[in-house]
């Protein structure tokens, strides 16, 4: 039984007229290339040779290019590379035994969190199947939304799309694991044409989407978005074999040349065999490919520069992929250029937008990370002592419930927690059990807006129930939510699926985080008596936006003062002066 890899090789047309063999593969990332980030991975999933399949006429230099990183990589026990053609692909294919699995990987859309072909194979347990790993297709909203009219034009109903399983479309297939001998004799130009042909075929398959989304790296701002994330990620950690850090977020491989005074700025990876001439400027994020060259006075910011690529003496290169030296010996110029906005135009005017990737090795990452996760620790152990401590309170407040009215003593509604996960939101029950069939029958006397329900005096409510609700001990029992980690003390309030299909942009804000028993709108809202729906939408995009365990500690302290939010106190002091400035904006917004 044996293990074929092969990689799709593609030719992105920002590296047209590119220098001989140049590919996506062959394109500097971190302190490799795109083609040795996948190498590793397939080194380690047990393979014995990667097979490479040009989807373009490759060049006379192209193999020589493999062939040479195998060999200057053969002390890191590199595998053997054989470039293939079609006819080569469908060769090699009926060769295989009936017990070889084969694994096909197209690089051109790449995984936010990255390649892992360890957990594709290990998905696979069944080895009759295929799985496919795949980008679910998205808007900009992260939802789809559509309208369904009748033969009149009138609106029937809007559906709206969250979950990537429940969208009506998928995006491009990024890897296949399969057994070999399934693919003989079928023809395809991607893997997503593969996934349709195998699926006609009745091959049994299975989808595991990319949890993060992809980079499509055949635009150039996605590539350099990758590479700024791998560079960033190498300048953060400690440097491999044969390189060395000259500055502080500077990485330079042992035969790089660097003048002393050039001015280079970090994050920036200077790969083997590169040099840096007198006077010239780099700023990262940044990488320089095996063998290119920074001449006098060159100037190069937030890009990639291509191997044994010369920048020219006073040339600058920015926000771009450079991948050929003119006649001249020096860089060409595309006529781009970078705009306020942060975004870049070319010479037609056309404008996009880097993605938006989140950088390993930055300090603001790693406060995201750690964040959520002690505050994860320290909420359950609180919980569990507040639920011991509570225990006899907990008991005497169920006698009453039980010798009041009839029903459960607790009240569980089903919630959405982070990421869209439901779970049973725990209460003291403080209405009749019957309260949700007498509800339709009081919306006349709904005193707020929104997708919110309250009324003075209201009917459901029992003797117990109202004395639990002034007290604001009704709420009690989610703690024992918050033991399990499906809620935390702050947070946005729990909210039911039909409430959050309101507004996009809270529905997201919210998800994004776990709910809480207390949380921003509880203590700064201040119009109770009028409706305040949209206040709510503020607050709880405001502390998405700001969460922190400084201003965790301000809503606990608010809590208690305001007596569980009896009466509002000022967010000027819980968030700040120019954080209330942007919730007023956010409010107004949602107005």
């Amino acid at each position: 039984m044996q293990l074929i890899v092969v990689i799709l090789d593609s030719h992105p047309a920002y590296l047209e007229a590119g220098a001989d063999g140049l590919s996506l593969l062959s394109l500097p990332l971190g302190t490799g290339t795109v083609y040795d980030v996948l190498a590793g991975q397939i080194r380690e999933a047990g393979a014995a040779c990667i097979h490479v399949l040009p989807g373009f006429s490759p060049g006379a230099g192209y193999a020589r290019r493999f062939v040479a990183r195998a060999e200057e990589a053969a002390g890191a026990a590199a595998l053997p590379v054989n470039v293939l053609t079609s006819s080569g692909l469908s060769e090699l294919l009926h060769s295989c035994e009936p017990s070889d699995d084969l694994v096909i990987i197209d690089p051109r859309y790449w995984p936010v969190g990255g390649f892992d072909l360890l957990e594709l194979i290990e998905h696979r347990d069944d080895r009759r199947w295929t799985v496919h790993a795949v980008a679910v297709a998205s808007d900009s909203e992260e939802a789809q939304e559509y309208v369904r009219l009748d033969a009149a034009g009138r609106v029937r109903c809007i559906r709206r799309y969250y979950e990537s399983v429940t969208w009506p479309k998928t995006g491009p297939v990024l890897a296949t694991v399969m057994p070999a001998s399934a693919a003989e004799d079928v023809m395809f130009s991607s893997l997503g044409e593969l996934r349709h042909v195998l699926s006609l075929r009745g091959m049994l398959s299975r989808d595991l989407h990319a949890a993060e989304g992809s980079l499509d790296l055949m635009q150039e701002e996605a590539y350099l978005a990758l590479q700024e994330e791998h560079a960033t990620a190498r300048c953060a950690g400690s440097p491999p074999p044969g390189f060395r850090f000259i500055e502080t977020e500077v990485l330079a491989s042992e035969s790089a040349r660097v003048h002393p005074s050039s001015r280079i700025r970090g994050p920036v990876v200077l790969q083997a065999g590169t040099q840096v001439d007198e006077g010239a400027t780099l700023i990262g994020p940044s990488v320089v490919g095996r063998g290119a060259r920074l001449r006098r006075d060159a100037f190069v910011a937030q890009s990639a520069i291509a191997e044994r690529v010369t920048v020219g003496a006073g040339q600058a290169v920015r926000h771009q992929v450079l991948a050929r030296t003119d006649g001249s010996g020096s860089a060409p110029s595309n006529g781009r250029i970078r705009t306020g906005d942060g975004s870049s135009r070319g010479a037609r005017g056309v404008a996009f937008t880097r993605p938006r990737v989140e950088f390993n090795g930055s300090a603001r990452t790693v406060r995201r990370r750690v964040y959520p996760a002690v505050k994860l620790t320290v909420e359950a152990a609180l919980a569990w002592t507040a639920l011991i401590a509570l225990l006899p309170l907990f008991l005497v407040i169920a006698l009453l419930i039980r010798l009041d009215s009839a029903g459960p003593i607790f009240f569980r509604d089903r919630r959405e927690g982070k990421g869209g996960r439901m779970f049973d939101c725990l209460k003291f029950r403080t209405m009749r059990p019957d309260a949700h069939l007498m509800q339709r029958g009081l919306y006349d006397d709904n005193a707020v807006d929104g997708p919110q329900f309250k009324m003075a005096n209201d009917p459901r409510v029992t003797r117990v129930g109202r004395w639990l609700r002034q007290a604001n001990l009704d709420e009690l029992p989610q703690l024992i939510n918050v033991a399990l980690g499906q809620m935390s003390l702050v947070g946005p309030r729990p909210s039911p699926f039909r409430e959050n299909q309101i507004c996009v942009p809270w529905r997201r804000a919210r998800l994004s985080v776990r709910p809480g028993i207390t949380g921003l709108w509880q203590v700064c809202r201040h119009d109770r008596d009028e409706g305040d729906f949209h206040q709510w939408i503020a607050y709880d995009i405001a502390y998405v936006r700001h969460q922190s365990f400084l201003l965790d500690l301000r809503i606990l302290f608010a809590t208690i003062l305001t007596l569980g939010g009896k009466w509002h106190v000022s967010e000027g002091w819980i968030l700040g002066t120019d954080s209330r400035r942007e919730r007023l904006s956010v409010e107004r917004g949602a107005a």
